[in-house]
């Protein structure tokens, strides 16, 4: 059997009554599998107690995060020792093409935004972040689009969500940091249609595609804080304040493609704010924000 795009080195040499297989890989620390079964990290030495004097075949998986399954059979027979050096193939990058739409909360019609018990401002993080998560997702191939051009600019909800849709944006994110008793970070979706200045939206099929994304972009994060900052789980708008008032908030209204808005920490908390006023904080947030939208496009 053949399997395209591996690269695959081969040296038998006599052995005892084993049949041992000399794993490399490129990158190493794969995990290896033979016949299904967990053997080790490359690079390793795996004895085949099974192996008979007749040739058998044999089949090993190499398995690394970002990279393509490395998948062959190979034949073994007893007292011979196969050397294996395989070339693992980088999977493509989920993120490269994408168009991703950073909305950095405030200011806008609503508010300025709220603020920590140190006195840094809910816009001044967000905007901190947009730049940081900005320059990661470029670094990796996504077209980024901000819905803003400085910190201290007032952009209403109904433009941010239009920025996006002008530029076809595969996902709007919008970035904002909490004001509650409680700890951690949130994630909404738009679960209802609502109205705004005469405009009701969004469109079912703009609903559907925030609720999926909005589990994704959770999971993703939530990975990446678990040990640094609780989960507060997904919400729909209708949850919020204006949301509960206009049914979805406006940002999402306007919007004609999937839209999320993230409330990154709770910036009321002496400990949330602590957290994303680092420098270690914020580079953790931006890796979750990556790691959301890693999961998100991997199956979209």
């Amino acid at each position: 059997m053949f399997f395209a795009g591996l690269a695959l080195a081969v040296a038998v040499v006599a052995s005892g009554d084993e049949a041992r297989l000399s794993l490399t890989s490129k990158p190493a620390h794969a995990k290896v599998f033979v016949n299904g079964y967990f053997k080790g990290f490359t690079p390793c030495t795996v004895s085949i107690s099974s192996a008979q004097a007749a040739p058998q075949q044999y089949r090993l998986t190499l398995l690394l995060a970002g990279y393509q399954k490395w998948d062959k059979y190979l034949s073994l027979t007893a007292g011979a020792t196969k050397t294996v050096n395989a070339q693992m193939e980088k999977l493509p990058d989920p993120l490269a093409g994408k168009t991703i739409c950073i909305d950095p909360g405030h200011p806008s019609e609503t508010s300025a935004g709220t603020k920590g018990p140190s006195g840094v401002t809910e816009n001044h993080i967000n905007w901190v972040i947009a730049l940081k998560l900005k320059s990661a997702l470029t670094a990796r191939g996504a077209n980024v689009v901000l819905t803003k051009s400085a910190e201290n600019q007032k952009v209403t909800n109904r433009r941010r969500a239009q920025i996006a849709n002008e530029n076809n944006s595969d996902i709007m994110i919008r970035l904002h940091c909490d004001a509650a008793p409680n700890s951690g970070f949130t994630v909404y979706y738009p679960d209802r249609q609502g109205e705004r200045y005469g405009v009701t939206g969004p469109a079912p099929t703009v609903i559907n595609a925030s609720r999926c994304a909005a589990s994704l972009m959770y999971q993703g994060m939530k990975e990446m804080l678990t040990a640094h900052l609780a989960g507060r789980g997904i919400h729909g708008d209708s949850a919020t304040y204006i949301g509960s008032r206009q049914g979805a908030l406006t940002g999402s209204i306007f919007s004609q493609v999937p839209v999320l808005t993230i409330e990154m920490c709770v910036l009321t908390n002496a400990s949330d704010e602590q957290f994303i006023v680092s420098l270690s904080g914020q580079q953790l947030m931006v890796q979750a924000l990556q790691r959301g939208l890693e999961t998100y496009f991997a199956e979209n």
